[in-house]
């Protein structure tokens, strides 16, 4: 979550990072404003959450925006990219189907004027400036059946991974991994029935119905992001740049759960993104 330009390899016309902040920041805006028409609940979440509560705004090294929703609000906003609004007729939504390979599961609503080159901009073409839409889910009233359902899914995922061999995973690894790869590949055979599995997984449970929620169609590690479901009973509005943004009300404890003293700002070194890609605009 971040760019980071020194890893990055330059490319002539790319975008700066303070520029790609401003970009996603015209896409969270008309986001919210159809959000807000339609009753649609959503927060910041992930880095994004610190950089509003640390920072009032973006990280100063971080180039994208994470927003998470309950699935049921997922679904409703994925719907209303049917020509009704026109703050969305710009943006594509870069969501995952059933036969249509993505190197994630979440959704990215992208914005096809500019186009990202490296990461995931090699596999899916229509990626530009974009924010993370992350599906929250149902896990279980224990914390050990939460962990056991997100163990599940996690393999789930790197099979699906697995099967699919991206490019974007096998660019620095020598022949012989390379080669070891794609065999694996073969013999897990088409990703869809991974992808069937995880989306039956992620529907089981509604958001509601549960004392611990998050997000199962990502590839982090099982422990990572099981959080109470009291944490996003109220929202709260937050400063982020130049508006106010929902964010969860209990991020006090999502946050120590997820970064510990969130609140500390990390070593000089250590304040750098995680992203090697570029942005630039399109011809």
């Amino acid at each position: 979550m971040g760019l980071m330009q020194s890893s990055a390899p330059h490319v002539e016309g790319e975008l700066e990072l303070r520029d790609i902040q401003l970009e996603s920041l015209k896409i969270l805006k008309d986001i919210d404003t159809v959000c807000r028409r339609e009753g649609i609940t959503y927060w910041l979440m992930y880095g994004s959450l610190i950089g509003v509560v640390r920072h009032q705004g973006f990280i100063p090294w971080d180039d994208d925006l994470d927003i998470a929703m309950p699935r049921s609000d997922y679904e409703r906003f994925l719907a209303c990219f049917d020509g009704r609004f026109q703050e969305l007729d710009k943006y594509t939504p870069v969501k995952p189907e059933i036969g249509l390979r993505r190197p994630f599961l979440i959704t990215r609503i992208s914005n096809p004027e500019y186009k990202m080159l490296g990461e995931y901009g090699d596999e899916v073409d229509e990626l530009g400036t974009f924010i993370d839409i992350y599906p929250l889910d149902g896990l279980a009233d224990n914390m050990s059946e939460a962990l056991d359902k997100k163990i599940v899914a996690h393999k789930l995922m790197l099979r699906y991974l697995r099967a699919c061999n991206f490019d974007c995973y096998n660019k620095d690894i020598n022949p012989t991994k390379k080669l070891a790869k794609s065999i694996l590949s073969r013999m897990l055979g088409k990703p869809d029935k991974y992808q069937e599995q995880l989306n039956t997984l992620c529907i089981e449970c509604p958001f509601d119905s549960k004392k611990y929620v998050g997000l199962i169609s990502w590839a982090g590690t099982p422990e990572a992001g099981i959080y109470e479901r009291t944490w996003f009973e109220d929202t709260v509005y937050m400063p982020f740049e130049d508006m106010n943004v929902p964010v969860p009300s209990g991020y006090d404890p999502l946050l120590r759960s997820a970064f510990g003293d969130y609140m500390q700002l990390p070593p000089k070194e250590e304040r750098v993104g995680h992203h090697f890609y570029s942005i630039i605009r399109r011809l």
